[in-house]
């Protein structure tokens, strides 16, 4: 079974490491840059990881960014 993600980071990071996964109130998060921190979290409908890696055109949601200023969630994971 794939992961279901339900935070997704839309904080423009400078430097771009990959991908990463790692765990954000207890849930699955993905950051697509891969920073390691100042993260800046909203949630999202669970997703599988592969729909969020998918590119843009082949008929699945893709994520951006959302510009405004409201930000759902923001810190460092839970421990």
């Amino acid at each position: 079974m794939a992961a279901l993600i339900e935070f997704l980071c839309v904080a423009k990071h400078e430097s771009h490491r990959g991908p990463a996964i790692t765990l954000e109130q207890r849930s699955w998060a993905y950051c697509a840059t891969g920073a390691g921190d100042d993260h800046q979290w909203t949630r999202i409908d669970a997703t599988p990881l592969e729909i969020l890696r998918s590119r843009p055109g082949n008929g699945r949601p893709y994520f951006v960014p959302d510009e405004g200023d409201e930000r759902s969630l923001t810190g460092p994971p839970a421990g």
